[in-house]
Parts: C-alpha cells; sequence; structure tokens
C-alpha cells in the first residue's frame, strides 16, 4: 500500500446556493486494522479498515442538485430541419460546436471531475488499469458525493461499506494465496524436472534397448545359419552312416562264411591228423586197410552233408514258428472267443424267432384294429351318441378342474349322479330328519332344539335367494343402528327367522337346513362365504369390503363414463385406466385376466373397443354375478393368501410367536403399512383387542396364520414402492 497523501477537495466557494464541503485531513490507509467479523459458515474472522478512513466526511451545508442533463433537450439544439442545405437540397455538414450548445455541467460535477483529474495527475496514473492509488483518488471522490446526497447517504455508505469488505476480503485471499501460486510454480517446475530426467533415462534405456535388440536379432540370424549347416551334416552324417552299415552287414556276412571254412579247415585237418595218427597206429598195429578208411571217410563226409542240409531246411522251416506257451495261451483264447461267437449266434437266433413271432402279432392285431374299426364305424351310424360330458364343467362350481375331479373315472351313469348331487346340492339319500343340537349356551341360538327336525332338504336356488335376503336384511339392521357396530350373523339370523315365519319351530326347522344346505353348496364361493361367517369360521368383514370395493369401482367406472359424455360405455384404454388407478398393487397380469374376464362375459365382438361397464355388476335373482366380480374376489383372495404367506416366510421356523416378533414380520413383509392397520392385524392375530396387545401370551403360529386368512387385512403397498410417493 502506498504511503503518499491524497490532497484533499478545496471548498466550493461558487456555489450559488451557498453550499460548500469541510476541508478535512486526507487519511493515510494503514491497512485491515479495524474491526473484524465472522461469518456463520466460516470459522475464521475478516479484519476491517480503521472506522476513521470508512467514515463518511460530513459536509458544512447539503447542496443541491443540478437536474443536468435531464433538460438538455429543452435547450437550443440544431435539428436536421434547421441545418444549412446545398444547392441540390441535400444537408451540409454542421460545426461539432453547434452540439455544444446544451446546458452546462453542475457546478458541483465539474469540482468532483476536477478534483479527480488533478488527484490521478498528481498520481502519475493516467492510464487506465487495476490500481490502488486510482481506486483511493475515487474512493475520495465518492464520500464527497456520498456526503452532497444526504437523502440516500445512508444507502451509497452501506453500499460502499460491502464493496470495501468485499475488496479487503479479495485481498486478504489473494494474500494467502501467494504462497500457494509460488509453490505450485516449485511444484510445477520439479515435475517438468523430473519428466525431463525420465525422459533422458527413458531415452538412454530405448537406446540400450534396441542395440541389444539388434545384438540377439544377428545372434539369431547366426543360429539359424548354424542350425541350416547342423541339418546339412547330419543329412551327410546319415547318409555315410547308411553306407557303412552296408559295409557292415557285408562284412559281418563275410566274416561268418570265414569262420564257417575255418571250421571246415579246422574239421579237415583233424580228420587228416586222426587219418594220419590211425595210419599209424594201423601201420603199427597190423596196418588197417586204406580203402576201408577212404570209404569211411567218404561216408562220414555224405552223413555230414546231410547232417548241414537238414540243419538249414530245420532253419528255413521253424524260423518262424512262436514258442509253445504263447501257442497255448492263443489257444485258450480262441476257444473262449469261439464259445462267446456260438452263445451270440444263439441268442441272434432266439432274436429272430421273437421278431418273426412279434411280426405275426401285429398283423394280427392290425386285423383287429381294421376289424373293431369298422365296427365302430357301424355302431357310430346305428348306436345313440355319447354324451360331450366335458360340457358340464362351464355349468359347475368350481370351473373345470372341479369337474376332471369330480368326473375322473366315473361311467356315464355315475356322472348323470354326480350332475343331479350338483344340481340339488349334494346327496339327497340321507335321513329325512336331523337330530336336535341341545338347549346348552354354546349352540347357537336358531339351533337350540331337543328332538328331531325335518330335512327339507333345500336346493341351490332355494338357499341362493335366502341368503340374497339375509344379507339385505342384515344389512339394513345394522345401519339402523347407532352403536357402530354390526351384530354376529348367528344372532341376526335367529332374529331374521322369527320375524319371517313368526314360530319358534319354523324357526328352528329352517335354521337346522339353512345350515344343511350351506354346508352341503359351499363350494359356491357366495354360499361358502355364507358358511363361514356363519360358522365363525370367517370374518363378516370379508362380505362387506367386497361389497365396498365393488361399489367404489362402479363408482370410479360411473365418474370415468361422466367425464367421457356418459354415453354408458367405456372404451378399454379408459376402462384398463379405471382399473389401474383403484387396484393399484395388481400386477399386469392380473390386471389382464380381468379385462379377460370382462370381455368374455360381455361377449364382445373380435375389434370392438366399447365395454358395458354396467353390465359387469348385475347379479341374477339368485345373487349370482358374472366372470368378471368372481375374478376379483377370487384375486383378493389370492392376495390375501401371498400376503399371509410371505408373513408366513418371516416367520419360518417358528412354532410359536410374541407379538412383537409378528410385529416385526408384518413391517418387513409390508413397509409401507400404517401403524393403526398394523395394530389390526396383531389384534387379529392373537384374538384380543388393541387396548390389549401388551398382555398377550405365545402363540402357536398356525393358529395366528389362520385367524389372519379368515379376516379382512390387505397389504398397504409392495416392497418396491417404499419411498415412492
Amino acid at each position: 500500500m502506498s504511503t503518499r497523501a491524497v490532497a484533499k477537495l478545496p471548498p466550493i466557494g461558487s456555489n450559488p446556493h451557498g453550499a460548500g464541503i469541510s476541508a478535512r485531513k486526507a487519511e493515510q490507509y494503514q491497512g485491515l486494522t479495524g474491526p473484524s467479523y465472522q461469518i456463520s459458515s466460516d470459522r475464521q474472522r475478516y479484519n476491517l479498515p480503521q472506522p476513521h478512513i470508512l467514515k463518511a466526511y460530513v459536509d458544512t451545508k447539503s447542496g443541491s442538485l443540478d437536474t443536468w442533463p435531464a433538460h438538455a433537450s429543452s435547450q437550443a439544439v440544431v435539428s436536421n430541419t434547421q441545418r444549412p442545405r446545398s444547392q441540390e437540397n441535400q444537408l451540409q455538414p454542421v460545426n461539432d460546436d453547434i452540439h455544444k450548445v446544451s446546458k452546462a455541467k453542475p457546478k458541483f460535477l465539474e469540482q468532483l471531475e476536477a478534483f479527480l483529474q488533478k488527484e490521478l495527475r498528481a498520481l502519475d496514473s493516467v492510464e487506465f488499469g487495476p490500481s490502488e492509488l486510482r481506486l483511493q483518488a475515487y474512493r475520495e471522490v465518492f464520500e464527497y458525493l456520498i456526503e452532497d446526497f444526504k437523502t440516500y447517504k445512508p444507502l451509497l455508505s452501506a453500499i460502499k461499506t460491502e464493496y470495501e469488505m468485499m475488496l479487503s476480503y479479495q485481498r486478504e485471499q489473494i494474500r494467502q494465496l501467494e504462497p500457494l501460486r509460488s509453490m505450485l510454480v516449485t511444484v510445477s517446475e520439479q515435475c517438468d524436472q523430473k519428466i525431463m530426467a525420465l525422459r533422458d533415462e527413458e531415452r538412454g534405456e530405448m537406446a540400450d534397448l534396441k542395440r541389444e535388440n539388434r545384438r540377439l536379432l544377428e545372434k539369431i540370424d547366426t543360429m539359424k545359419e548354424e542350425q541350416l549347416s547342423l541339418e546339412e551334416q547330419i543329412q551327410q552324417l546319415q547318409t555315410e552312416v547308411e553306407s557303412e552299415y552296408h559295409k557292415y552287414r557285408d562284412e559281418c556276412d563275410a566274416r561268418k562264411l570265414l569262420v564257417a571254412d575255418i571250421n571246415d579247415l579246422r574239421y579237415q585237418q583233424e580228420d587228416y591228423q586222426k587219418s594220419q595218427s590211425g595210419m599209424q597206429e594201423g601201420e603199427e598195429e597190423n596196418k588197417e586197410d586204406p580203402v576201408l578208411l577212404k570209404i569211411a571217410l567218404k561216408k562220414a563226409r555224405e552223413d555230414l552233408s546231410s547232417a548241414t542240409t537238414r540243419l538249414n531246411e530245420m532253419i528255413a522251416n521253424y524260423g518262424d514258428v512262436v514258442p509253445r506257451r504263447d501257442f497255448e495261451s492263443l489257444e485258450k483264447q480262441y476257444q473262449t472267443f469261439q464259445e462267446e461267437m456260438q452263445t451270440m449266434q444263439d441268442d441272434h437266433k432266439q432274436l429272430m424267432s421273437e421278431h418273426d413271432t412279434l411280426l405275426e402279432v401285429h398283423k394280427q392285431v392290425l386285423a383287429q384294429r381294421d376289424e373293431f374299426y369298422q365296427e365302430l364305424e357301424q355302431l357310430k351310424r346305428s348306436a345313440t351318441p355319447r354324451p360331450f360330458w366335458d360340457k358340464c364343467a362351464a355349468h359347475i362350481e368350481g370351473g373345470e378342474d372341479r369337474w376332471k375331479e369330480l368326473s375322473n373315472g366315473k361311467s356315464s351313469d355315475a356322472l348323470v349322479e354326480v350332475l343331479l348331487a350338483e344340481i340339488v346340492g349334494g346327496d339327497l339319500s340321507g335321513s329325512d330328519m336331523f337330530e336336535g343340537r341341545g338347549l346348552s349356551d354354546d349352540v347357537p341360538k336358531y339351533l337350540r332344539f331337543e328332538g328331531r327336525v325335518k330335512n327339507r332338504k333345500l336346493g341351490k336356488r332355494d338357499i341362493a335367494l335366502l341368503i340374497k335376503d339375509v344379507w339385505r336384511e342384515k344389512v339394513t339392521f345394522d345401519s339402523e343402528k347407532n352403536e357402530g357396530k354390526r351384530s354376529k350373523m348367528q344372532d341376526f339370523l335367529y332374529d331374521y327367522l322369527l320375524r319371517r315365519f313368526g314360530i319358534e319351530d319354523m324357526v328352528i326347522e329352517w335354521g337346522y337346513n339353512l345350515l344343511d344346505a350351506v354346508d352341503r353348496f359351499q363350494s359356491d364361493d357366495r354360499i361358502g362365504l355364507f358358511h363361514g361367517i356363519l360358522t365363525g369360521q370367517i370374518d363378516e368383514e370379508i362380505y362387506h369390503n367386497q361389497m365396498q370395493t365393488l361399489a367404489k369401482l362402479i363408482q370410479a367406472l360411473t365418474k370415468a363414463d361422466a367425464e367421457a359424455g356418459n354415453q354408458g360405455t367405456l372404451s378399454k384404454a379408459d376402462f384398463e385406466k379405471v382399473l389401474k388407478e383403484y387396484f393399484p398393487l395388481k400386477s399386469e397380469e392380473g390386471l389382464a385376466d380381468l379385462i379377460t374376464a370382462a370381455t368374455e362375459e360381455l361377449k364382445m365382438e373380435e375389434g370392438s373397443d366399447t365395454i358395458s361397464y354396467q353390465d359387469l355388476f348385475t347379479e341374477d335373482d339368485e345373487g349370482k354375478s358374472g366372470p368378471f366380480i368372481h375374478t376379483i374376489r377370487e384375486q383378493d383372495k389370492e392376495e390375501r393368501n401371498e400376503y399371509i404367506n410371505d408373513i408366513e416366510k418371516e416367520l419360518e421356523g417358528k412354532e410359536e410367536v410374541k407379538m412383537q416378533e409378528l410385529r416385526i414380520a408384518v413391517s418387513i413383509t409390508d413397509p409401507m403399512i400404517e401403524k393403526n392397520a398394523l395394530l389390526n392385524i396383531l389384534a387379529i392375530g392373537f384374538n384380543v383387542d388393541k387396548d390389549k396387545l401388551d398382555q398377550t401370551e405365545p402363540t402357536e403360529v398356525s393358529i395366528i396364520l389362520e385367524r389372519l386368512r379368515n379376516s379382512t387385512i390387505q397389504r398397504a403397498g409392495l416392497p418396491d414402492m417404499v419411498g415412492v410417493n
């Protein structure tokens, strides 16, 4: 920071309004030695300049500002219409002094500019560019300007203070970054030096490797030449060895002949010596006859020649004869092979015989088949056709699977009996009377009777109409109650029968017959649900939940129809959209099954795009609905069972479970479940009220799961929907 002082602005003596600027002493900037401040997000403290440096000077009087150049347009200005024109009626250029006729600058502005130019000349800083000295001069002028604007002084002072604080902060940052810049330059130079050193090392290594590569290539060429030379030498040596081997064989054969000749000569010499010694002895002992000796010698030589001939013949004849041991072994193997071949030949003959027999049987079977076919064709033309029993599957509760179970392995008479039993509801050949269950408190009120009760053997239609009327009356009865709690089906049924028949005996009789009929027809989903609710095995809320689901669904479809113009129908796309919005947890496959059931129920033609959705919610007089509603109920049951199976997997390996363990299992299976729904599941599982869950005892897992299956619990969301709004 420069220590040179800046001259002060002299007072304005010629102000027409009498306003002046106080004289003041120029203060030297001493750096960031004033108060400090701290930003909330940073622990570092920052210093400011001294207050007397930042504090603006106060004028003795506030001046009045001229409105320049706002009213310059009111002065005389040369316009295009007043400019001189040439003879060709074209505008002529005028002197620039004409444009300076506008009103002069305010006195205060001229003094500020003059003071600024004077300070800049005093600082020898007339060129543009960043400079602390120029900034100090402009700061002084700006302070005078702030002091003259009394009205805007607080705002301008605040703006100047913020700029000063930011400049101080930036200077401090630059001061802190200067060592880093130097260090960066040093590190950069060191890195460049290391890179150059590495390049020099690599250059030397590459040169050495190239020399080594050339040397190795030369060595390889030399070795290749040596290899070719050695190969030629090997070939030459092989030729020489071959010739030497032939010579060796010839020499060996010659040697053998020579040895044989030597032996013959030795034998002749020995014979001659013997003959000489014998002649001498014979001469000495009566001297044997020489003729006889010659004859003996000749005979001996003939025998020798004959023996030699026989020996050569034996060598020639038995040179390739094998040893007896090998011969016996080979002979034994040959006999074994002979036996195996004989066995295989016998088996082959037997197989051929069987094959011929099978061919004969095949011909006979073909002939019988042709005869039976002709007989069948004749019977088809003359006999009564056999019924197509598979058509019954569409009219039996449970569909094709249950019909296969009922008709498997049965004759036509048995199938007729099965159909009759399904029509009238089970086997009606039983007793005509029911035995009363007694008068104890554990017997439902509508069954409390001692004695025998008549069996009316109600049909399916009768019991369906009765159940439909019972539900209608019960819904009305529960809605009129103000307690907010539904009555039990067992208690209501007694009141219903009593209101309808008015006689106690008729109540008992119809109660027993109704229970017997729902037991026989419980394969029907509607009657089976009523049977479970009546016997206390299933929660009644399941029925009401199904009815509410259907009611809300038809409301959603009706709303979509109203938005489309109240046409009474919906397109397949709109129908599918409503189903997706109403059943957000259903899979694509489940939604496709619902749409398929709807199209099949309405018997829509191929290519048709409109769905009469109201026809899907109609019932016959027995209360039976179509495939669409049946599919909704079945999917609801399957989803509930799947939900409970997932809970069962979390409890796998446990025979008894505590309340907290069941709570954890349900929370893991259904992470999106709300607290109230979770407490409801726990209360159903342990069969207690919500406020008594802390008093529950460990219960068997099978009992808890059975209670949940017979309740109305539903999954709140799929596991992959966690975190999705």
